[in-house]
């Protein structure tokens, strides 16, 4: 009931205030047509809006963020089917069927059907989000510094794990480096400076939003400057449908898959820094092991591009949760979201749904509503996304550069912070260039901060021990679990070599 409670608040204030109705649909075209460009990510259009957002109210900001966030995940099929190149990552698998089945003639059923399943996906997580998260937040309430640091660490591992694997040690360098750049500034307790190098402009840290911008933003666009030479044509896929017939989408095997793909993308969504790629990959696997014809995947089949649509947009709300019931980020973009509400002065936890239940309400009806209007919008502008497609990079790299910096300066009005923007960025184009992943970097930013506060108070409870979490059941199987996660990867290689081996 809290959790309608919330909705119907959020869903006040949005009719109650047209012009917040206008930032979400504006908030999803935008977000959409970043994501149907290949190389702009559903994460770089999050960071490219976050400094607008700064001179809006925390209603306003929010609206458009969860909006740019949904349009931003469920454009990047129109690159895949049509171009067979992912306009965002979260769109990856749906090459796999998409592609072939746009080849064999079919591209127009490929989009209607991805599209559908997004709004399925998308739908189903956001139905969770408004029962789970109430529910969450008050299981929430029971936690201590320690459960929180357990948590934090079971995040960091989660993700290391994840992108680190068969070189872990890269993972967690990766993790340190961005925990590093959090611990910039005034030390929380003691107020003794940190690595401030006798800067005063860094006492209160490197700015949230110039580390974000650099990380996401500037690195992207180094990297995919690369690319600038290569052209891509995308075909004509004619008429779109603007729903799916019942025949594309009623059958046994077919409504099997809706269920699994919405249901995977949205655990996964909770777990942590896990994502919508690995979210997709998943489903995509398990729909394909239990279907009855698990041969017509990845040959133009319609249900390996239903199990990659539902899954990657069922993460969307799946992320939320854990963000707003425990201010611990599920993905790269919620990171950045728990960025937005920071800079609103709302803190991300279980006091939330409490102090703020209208914000709440907000976020619940903004991210509902954003599916529908995502799945009009891109069907009723179909056109027009496909020829997205064809802008060369050249025109848009330079406008993404200056608007960075501009964000940068308008926050503080100090050129100093866009100086901070250009050194994360060029530590990031380092690391990633050296096969350093870039999502522990992100996560290390945003969970050192709650890792050491929790940490620290945690032992001052405990009479100044270390190990005092040995006291706290929940932490210790959260710890336990988390060790378990970092190195599951690197035991399942060495019992597939031993396998291999005796094979030999």
């Amino acid at each position: 009931m809290e959790g309608l409670a919330s909705l119907g608040l959020g869903f006040s204030a949005l009719f109650g205030e047209p012009l917040l109705l206008g930032l979400l649909v504006f908030g999803v075209f935008f977000g959409m047509v970043m994501g149907a460009i290949p190389g702009l990510t559903a994460t770089l259009a999050v960071t490219i809006a976050l400094p607008f957002t700064y001179i809006m109210s925390a209603n306003q900001g929010l609206t458009v963020l969860v909006a740019i966030y949904v349009g931003g995940i469920a454009g990047g099929l129109v690159a895949a089917i049509l171009l067979n190149i992912p306009g965002s990552p979260a769109s990856l698998v749906t090459c796999f069927d998409g592609s072939p089945m746009a080849r064999n003639g079919e591209a127009s059923k490929a989009l209607t059907l991805g599209v559908f399943s997004s709004l399925i996906g998308g739908t189903f997580s956001a139905v969770v989000l408004v029962v789970v998260a109430p529910k969450l937040a008050k299981i929430s309430l029971m936690f201590g510094p320690w459960e929180y640091f357990a948590l934090g660490i079971m995040g960091l591992c989660i993700i290391i794990s994840i992108v680190g694997k068969g070189n872990m040690h890269k993972g967690l360098i990766s993790a340190i480096v961005g925990m590093i750049i959090a611990f910039v500034g005034y030390d929380m307790v003691s107020a003794v400076p940190r690595l401030t190098f006798g800067r005063w402009e860094l006492g209160s840290g490197i700015d949230t939003l110039a580390a974000l911008m650099g990380l996401f933003a500037i690195v992207e666009v180094m990297q995919q400057v690369k690319t600038l030479h290569l052209k891509a044509k995308p075909m004509d896929p004619g008429k779109t449908r603007f729903w799916p017939k019942k025949e594309w989408v009623t059958g046994k095997d077919t409504i099997k898959t809706f269920s699994l793909g919405s249901l995977i993308g949205t655990f996964v969504g909770i777990l942590p820094g896990i994502g919508s790629t690995t979210a997709s990959m998943f489903a995509y696997n398990t729909c394909r092991s239990v279907s009855s014809t698990p041969e017509k995947y990845g040959t133009g089949f319609e249900d390996g591009i239903i199990a990659s649509e539902t899954a990657n947009n069922a993460v969307c709300g799946g992320a939320l949760i854990p963000m707003l019931t425990m201010g611990i980020p599920g993905d790269m973009v919620t990171a950045i979201l728990m960025g937005g509400l920071i800079m609103n002065g709302l803190t991300p936890g279980p006091l939330l749904f409490t102090n703020e239940p209208e914000i709440v309400g907000i976020v619940f009806a903004a991210f509902l509503l954003a599916n529908f209007v995502m799945y009009a919008m891109e069907m009723g502008l179909m056109k027009f996304f496909i020829r997205l497609l064809s802008i060369p990079m050249d025109k848009l790299f330079p406008a993404i550069m200056v608007m960075c910096i501009l964000g940068t300066l308008t926050v503080h009005n100090r050129l100093f912070d866009s100086w901070m923007l250009v050194l994360v960025s060029v530590i990031g184009y380092f690391l990633v260039n050296n096969k350093f992943p870039l999502a522990p970097i992100v996560l290390g930013y945003i969970l050192g901060p709650i890792i050491e506060k929790n940490f620290r108070t945690g032992v001052m409870l405990s009479r100044g021990s270390m190990f005092g979490f040995v006291e706290s059941l929940i932490a210790m199987v959260i710890l336990i679990l988390a060790v378990v996660i970092l190195f599951l990867p690197t035991i399942t290689e060495k019992m597939q070599a031993k396998k291999l081996a005796k094979k030999a």
